[in-house]
Order: structure tokens, then sequence, then C-alpha cells
């Protein structure tokens, strides 16, 4: 489970940017993670509250924002919203490469 490493990074890095402002308290952390970023949300929501229990960060909020990854079907000439497992326009058949889905990064912190 990935999911831990990513929570530790997460909060780890959160408490610095925390201690940098002299924060008593995490309120919300937003993060964006793309579909293809091999991250299942609800485990890093789990992960998150177990790592974060004995820190200024342990009533915070963890938001996820989901995005997803686009590709562009030469065939039908239009843009697509891509699937884990799309190799291929639904509509033609065509292969098409995926961009984007792989984003993972804090968007946000609000603290106290």
């Amino acid at each position: 489970m990935h999911e831990l490493a990513v929570a530790e990074s997460l909060i780890k890095t959160v408490l610095e940017k925390s201690a940098d402002e002299d924060a008593t308290r995490v309120i919300r952390i937003t993060v964006v993670i793309g579909n293809l970023a091999g991250i299942v949300p609800d485990s890093l929501l789990f992960c998150f509250d177990e790592v974060a229990r004995d820190t200024i960060a342990k009533d915070a909020v963890l938001e996820i924002e989901t995005v997803s990854a686009r590709a562009f079907c030469h065939q039908c000439r239009k843009e697509i919203e891509v699937g884990q497992y799309d190799f291929s326009c639904p509509d033609c058949g065509n292969i098409i490469i995926p961009s984007g889905g792989r984003e993972l990064y804090i968007k946000d912190i609000e603290i106290e």
C-alpha cells in the first residue's frame, strides 16, 4: 500500500510548511490526484488519519480533488476523457495516448 508512503510524505510537507508559519493547527489540506496516479483516494484518507494522529493536523480535513487524463483522437478529431485502462477511442477504436492524469500535489493548506 503505497498510499501510506504518500500520506507520510504529505504530512511531513504540511508540518514543515505549518512550522514555517508558526501554525498551531492544520484545518484543511487539499490535494490533487490524477486518475492515472495509482492512488486509491479512500486508502489515502485512511492512511492520512493514521499518520496525522499525534500532530497538529490530527483534526484536519483532507480534501481530494481528482482530475482525469485526456487524449486527442486523431481519427475523430476530438478530445476525450481517459479512464485508467483506456487505450483506444470509445467511438472509433483508434489508439490514443493519454496526457495528464498522473498529478499528485498539495494544492492548498489551511492553518491557524
